[in-house]
């Protein structure tokens, strides 16, 4: 089973990979400093990505409270907009 803070960064590069944006892009629209969210995305993370961070991205990104704490169980998800 993964740890919380693998499943966040797994779950930030899917937000990545779904909304085409690189790192720059997404720190942009999070008001956040590319050198931070670098540390935290990367593939060699030096920085878990914190609570505060983790909760925003969700609000950003149209996604439901706590989903970037979620395990997906592999299957398709069918929730088009975020609920």
């Amino acid at each position: 089973m993964m740890k919380n803070h693998d499943v966040r960064w797994h779950k930030a590069q899917q937000l990545l990979d779904e909304n085409a944006l690189d790192i720059a892009t997404m720190a942009a629209c999070l008001g956040e400093e590319e050198a931070r969210l670098n540390t935290m995305l990367t593939d060699a993370p030096s920085r878990s990505i914190p609570d505060k961070l983790a909760r925003q991205m969700e609000q950003t990104f149209s996604k439901p409270g706590g989903w970037l704490d979620q395990h997906d169980d592999g299957g398709i998800s069918f929730d088009l907009f975020g609920e």
